[in-house]
Parts: C-alpha cells; sequence; structure tokens
C-alpha cells in the first residue's frame, strides 16, 4: 500500500545517481546533447533577442532612459525626458511578443519530449524539437493550468507576508512618532528592518517553489500520455509526487549554484558594456557609443554564457526526465490501485 509522508517518500531516488547519468548522456548520446540545445536555444531566445534588436524598441529605450538619468539633475527635466509617447508600432510588437511567448511554450514541450525519448535510450533527432506542435492546443491550455494554479500559491503566500511586514512597518513607525531615536539607532533600526525583509522574501520565494514543484513533471506527463490531456497531466504530476515535495525540492536547489554562476556571468556582461557605453558618453557625448554599449550587452550576455547554458539546460532536462521515469515506476502500486492525493481538487 503507497503510504508517504510529506518529507519521506517510501522509495527514495538517489539523486545524486540520476545526475550522475544526466552527465554521462550528455557526453554518449547521438546526436550529441548540444547540438539540439542550441537549436532549441537559438529558436526560442536567440529569436527573443532578434525581435528586441530589430523591433522591440528596448535598444532605444534603455538608451534614452540612461541618457536621461546621466544628464539631467533637475527632477521635473528628468521626468520631461522619461516621458515618452507609445510608438505606434507598440501594439503590434505586444502581440507580436505574445504569439513568440506561446510559439517558445511549445518548444519548450518539444525539448521537453525530446529529452524524455533520449534518457529512454529511443531513436532521436533535431524534428523532436517540433514534437509539440501536433498538439499545440494541448500544450498551451496545460502551460496555461500551471500558470493559474501557480499564480494562486504565490497569492497564498505573498499576501500574509505582505500584511505581516506592513503591520512590522506600521509599528516601527509609530513607535519612531513617541519616541525619537538617535541617529545611530534609527540607522540600526533600518538595517535590520531591510535584512528581516530580505530574508522574509527569500523564505517566501523558496516556499513558492516548494509549492509549485508539485507540477514540474506535467510536460512528461503529457509527452508521456498525450490522450490523457492537459489537465490529466498536471493532475498526474501532483499525484506522483505526493509525498515527494521535499525530495524534488532538494533536486531543484542542488542546481542553484548553477542558475545563480550563469546570472552573475551574464550580469556581469551587461555591467561592463553598459558601464563603457556610459562612460564614453559622459566623455564624448556619443549616443552611439551609449547604444552600442546597450546593443554589446544584450548580445554578449546572450553569447558568452551560451556554453554554460547549453551544457546546464542538457544537464537539469536531463536529470528531471530521469527523475520522472523513476518516480514513476517506483508509484505503480499494485493492480490498479489508486496513489493518494488523486482526488477531485485541482490544486
Amino acid at each position: 500500500m503507497y503510504n508517504a509522508p510529506m518529507f519521506g517518500p517510501p522509495v527514495f531516488v538517489d539523486r545524486k545517481e540520476l545526475k550522475r547519468a544526466a552527465k554521462e548522456d550528455l557526453r554518449t548520446t547521438h546526436p550529441r546533447v548540444w547540438k539540439a540545445t542550441l537549436v532549441y536555444l537559438l529558436l526560442t531566445s536567440g529569436l527573443f533577442l532578434l525581435l528586441d534588436l530589430v523591433v522591440g524598441g528596448s535598444v532605444a529605450g534603455i538608451r534614452d532612459t540612461l541618457a536621461a538619468l546621466l544628464t539631467y539633475t533637475d527632477p521635473q527635466q528628468l521626468l520631461n525626458a522619461l516621458y515618452t509617447p507609445a510608438s505606434p508600432v507598440a501594439v503590434p510588437v505586444f502581440f507580436l511578443r505574445i504569439l513568440l511567448q506561446l510559439y517558445a511554450v511549445v518548444l519548450s514541450f518539444g525539448y521537453y519530449s525530446y529529452t524524455l525519448r533520449r534518457v529512454r535510450g529511443q531513436e532521436t533527432g533535431f524534428g523532436d524539437l517540433l514534437g509539440g506542435f501536433g498538439m499545440t492546443g494541448r500544450v498551451i491550455v496545460m502551460n496555461l493550468i500551471i500558470l493559474a494554479f501557480s499564480v494562486c500559491w504565490a497569492l497564498l503566500v505573498l499576501i500574509p507576508v505582505t500584511l505581516i511586514l506592513s503591520f512590522l512597518v506600521t509599528m516601527l513607525a509609530m513607535g519612531s512618532y513617541f519616541y525619537t531615536p538617535s541617529v545611530e539607532l534609527f540607522t540600526l533600526q533600518m538595517v535590520a528592518m531591510y535584512v528581516v525583509f530580505i530574508v522574509v522574501f527569500i523564505a517566501a520565494a523558496l516556499l513558492i517553489l516548494f509549492l509549485v514543484l508539485r507540477y514540474a513533471l506535467a510536460p512528461f506527463c503529457l509527452a508521456d500520455r498525450p490522450d490523457g490531456g492537459p489537465l490529466e497531466a498536471v493532475r498526474r504530476s501532483r499525484t506522483m509526487l505526493f509525498g515527494r515535495y521535499g525530495e524534488i525540492f532538494k533536486l531543484a536547489l542542488s542546481f542553484l549554484g548553477w542558475d545563480i554562476l550563469a546570472a552573475v556571468l551574464s550580469g556581469l556582461v551587461t555591467g561592463v558594456c553598459v558601464g563603457l557605453g556610459c562612460f564614453f558618453f559622459l566623455g564624448m557625448g556619443s549616443t552611439a557609443a551609449l547604444t552600442a554599449g546597450i546593443i554589446a550587452s544584450q548580445v554578449l550576455s546572450f553569447l558568452l554564457p551560451l556554453p554554460l547554458t547549453i551544457w546546464l539546460t542538457g544537464y537539469y532536462t536531463g536529470t528531471l526526465a530521469r527523475y520522472y521515469d523513476a518516480v514513476s515506476a517506483a508509484a505503480q502500486p499494485a493492480g490498479e490501485q489508486q496513489m493518494p492525493g488523486n482526488g477531485s481538487h485541482p490544486f
């Protein structure tokens, strides 16, 4: 009988072994995983970058904002400079972004499906990346369901957290009103308050991640059983992970260091390029240099960390696919016994 506590699944999945096998797949799978991942990233993140550079207008907007911040000191002049009327192409570009986002969602499902096939040793090719377009409606509906449930969990966490922090700020303000502290004590209170805010919001973010990870296996569920439909895939993911929330949470956190490293690399490249553009703008008044710095920051922040992004994308999805297979096998009860957590409630 399946009887799993929240943090103690009945069959422990060896996280280190899963990750070791996923890294081995990156070296031995043919065609090589990095090639398929590169194509996937170019068709998603690369396409969004191209849109921003060509028709998105983000470069001009960032350039004008930075130029205003570096030029004007009077607040009213700064506000006037920052105000720009909406471009005539703003609405078409907005809808184009929505279409591209839906396209990226479907292509992402294709990459998950491709990953599941390759970790099972099945024959794969670049055409598998397009597998989601044959079931576009189900893929989009599944992601909308996951988004709706995730927003509900986020609100469930953030609303009480915001109310508690607002209460603390009010108490601090009232205390300062009735008792005027010294400058040193007031500074210490402000520092302590900011530290509390940061710690609380980090804890809230981790709690939200813990709650929404119950849907992490839904793409694999839909790829495995496409006839079941999008809601069934979401429910099956939640059912399979019942009693394993702590386990998949630790699995996701084990990649956090790599995610931070990739973000730091992109941030450093962006900071250096934009900083050089601002330096030449202040020294020579050259808006062309500022524009070049912004363009270079967007292009190089995508290209320079790309090898790490390719490796990390294949590594993470491969580990998650292997985890899905392991949990799917362990979750099969004797006969047709239903696992707990497979009730009618959607969450």
